[in-house]
């Protein structure tokens, strides 16, 4: 009796770390645990076996003694500790598999909605390079109209002026012939009479020799903003021809350029763009044929040539709008640079 319930019993004690017991899962757990026991069982048996000898060598007639009864106590507290011991591990275990469970979940949503902020980033920031061209081009398209509106306010300047002058030359009394009176009423004399003549030939404005600058410049203009290119380049060369050194001839040569660019001849308008640097290196109109000329050799297939232009133009121009959009291309071709202090 007392030798198999011997062999039956179970280890007396066990103290899992909790730190350990949460790192491990419930799989590896329950290994560990059973080994452990196995280790426990083969030990309490060798030493159950030793004292069990020694008392019954000690006892006269193998009795009952009171140390063998405080024995079986002892083993049947170690048993119940043992099973406690199981309890809890189970306890834990199953514990210890829930939180991997959640925790796995918890990971799978966190991916998933990690996933979904980079594809929503993503559109984001397509949609923004997108508006952001679409922003250059009415900007571009609005300052083309604010040069017509200046070129046409200056013409329309300018004829005011000439009809004053020819209003003032016409109201002016003509001055009496020798030996004749003066007419009575200052500006209303008789059409035969001396002095109207020279004075009407006077007042005839003469036809220009050249053509107006302003009617040149406004004409090329509104030629481009209705798509007549053609047209607007004959314009705007010619504007160039007789007033190559003006203001305004920055803004003729940037023009024609767009035109061919528009047209999808990027070769061609690569040229011209270079004109407009090289020939006015201080117009208003430089940067803006610097980035048109890289948007114009990524679009010719010359990618190389048009990032070191774009490269180019954010080291001359580091504060200004184009350079802020260079940066922006550069960046949607996978290019980060960003633009210098310095001016």
């Amino acid at each position: 009796m007392l030798g198999s319930r011997t062999l039956s019993s179970r280890p007396a004690s066990f103290t899992v770390d909790p730190s350990i017991a949460l790192r491990l899962d419930s799989k590896a757990f329950t290994i560990c645990l059973r080994e452990v026991e196995t280790a426990l069982k083969k030990h309490l048996l060798t030493i159950l076996s030793v004292v069990l000898f020694c008392t019954f060598a000690s006892s006269p007639a193998f009795g009952v003694s009171r140390e063998i009864i405080q024995m079986m106590q002892q083993i049947d507290t170690l048993q119940q500790m043992v099973q406690n011991l199981q309890n809890t591990v189970s306890t834990q275990s199953a514990v210890l598999r829930t939180l991997v469970q959640q925790t796995a979940g918890d990971v799978s949503q966190m991916k998933s909605e990690m996933a979904d902020l980079q594809k929503s980033t993503s559109q984001n920031l397509a949609s923004s390079a997108n508006k952001l061209d679409s922003m250059t081009s009415q900007i571009q398209a609005l300052s083309a109209s604010l040069d017509q509106a200046q070129a046409q306010l200056s013409k329309l300047s300018d004829q005011v002026s000439q009809t004053q002058n020819i209003l003032q030359t016409l109201n002016k009394p003509p001055e009496p012939a020798p030996g004749t009176a003066p007419a009575e009423t200052p500006g209303q004399a008789a059409p035969g009479a001396p002095g109207a003549a020279p004075n009407a030939a006077a007042a005839a404005p003469q036809a220009p020799s050249i053509p107006d600058p302003d009617s040149l410049y406004s004409s090329a203009l509104s030629s481009l903003n209705s798509g007549q290119y053609a047209l607007a380049i004959q314009g705007f060369q010619e504007y160039l021809q007789y007033y190559g050194n003006t203001a305004r001839a920055s803004n003729a040569q940037y023009y024609i350029a767009e035109c061919y660019y528009n047209n999808g001849d990027y070769a061609r308008a690569i040229k011209e763009y270079d004109k407009c640097i090289e020939r006015y290196p201080n117009g208003n109109k430089s940067a803006a044929a610097q980035l048109k000329k890289g948007y114009a050799l990524l679009a010719n297939g010359q990618r190389a040539a048009g990032i070191r232009e774009l490269r180019s133009l954010v080291e001359r121009h580091p504060k200004s709008h184009e350079a802020a959009l260079a940066i922006q291309r550069l960046r949607r071709l996978g290019i980060i640079i960003r633009a210098s202090s310095k001016r």
